[in-house]
């Protein structure tokens, strides 16, 4: 199932409204993720492809602050496909606060020798079209992927990934913790992390636990991502209830 007609009603709006706000549509783009947005998880099955991805950006606001860079991998039934990952630096104007530094690692340097934004971005689409999307904390990388393209091609893209960080404590509740990151549940199973922080090392280590995770689904009985969306829905329905 793919996006349909109020994806391009969304962009129609945003092409309307782009004489007031500057920001124009960018025409390849549109015709790009309205002929290749990701799957949408409905009753796709276990072994559908699916992409992680990550992005690191200038801080943690997702008004003010921007992405520096995107990584991504694929899961194919047969496992990650090793060199064959995604990832671009954006060339982007923007003065690194040493804090932000510290933890992505990026400098002014890496930016000014990065990617086009517009062409990083449709590169990624590319990269990613005809899978199923999640990522650790999936409403933070959300809306900062929404705010990259319309900044950048003037579209509104909302995929909706799905999030491993509710996944992992719904199919393993007696590792769950109140402020359970990446780093704990890569602790938990004793998962190498290579280099935290960086955008396609974050996304292969959570690839890693994704594949983890689709087996222990396996074994508990879900058949779709579709049931695995809905299970988590309900878990984080009760957790607000009991005020957890």
């Amino acid at each position: 199932m793919r996006y349909g007609w109020w994806q391009k009603l969304k962009n129609y709006y945003i092409a309307k409204r782009s004489q007031q706000t500057g920001t124009h549509p960018d025409r390849m783009a549109q015709h790009l993720v309205e002929q290749a947005p990701p799957i949408i998880p409905s009753d796709q099955p276990l072994h559908t492809p699916v992409m992680v991805f990550d992005l690191e950006t200038t801080g943690l606001n997702t008004r003010t602050d921007t992405v520096l860079s995107i990584g991504a991998v694929k899961i194919q039934p047969e496992g990650i496909p090793l060199g064959a990952g995604f990832y671009q630096v954006l060339d982007i104007a923007v003065d690194l606060q040493g804090e932000s530094q510290l933890i992505h690692g990026l400098t002014q340097k890496d930016l000014a020798q990065g990617c086009d934004p517009r062409q990083a971005l449709l590169d990624f689409f590319l990269y990613a079209q005809d899978h199923i999307w999640l990522v650790f904390h999936a409403e933070f990388d959300r809306r900062m992927l929404k705010n990259a393209a319309l900044q950048h091609l003037g579209l509104i893209v909302d995929p909706q990934p799905l999030d491993i960080a509710q996944i992992a404590p719904l199919l393993f509740p007696e590792h769950d913790h109140a402020h359970a990151g990446l780093d704990h549940w890569l602790e938990v199973f004793q998962l190498p992390m290579l280099a935290r922080h960086n955008a396609l090392a974050d996304a292969l280590a959570a690839a890693e636990l994704l594949m983890i995770l689709i087996h222990r689904a396996q074994e508990q009985g879900f058949q779709s991502w579709g049931e695995i969306q809905t299970a988590c829905s309900k878990q984080r329905q009760l957790k607000r209830l009991l005020g957890t």
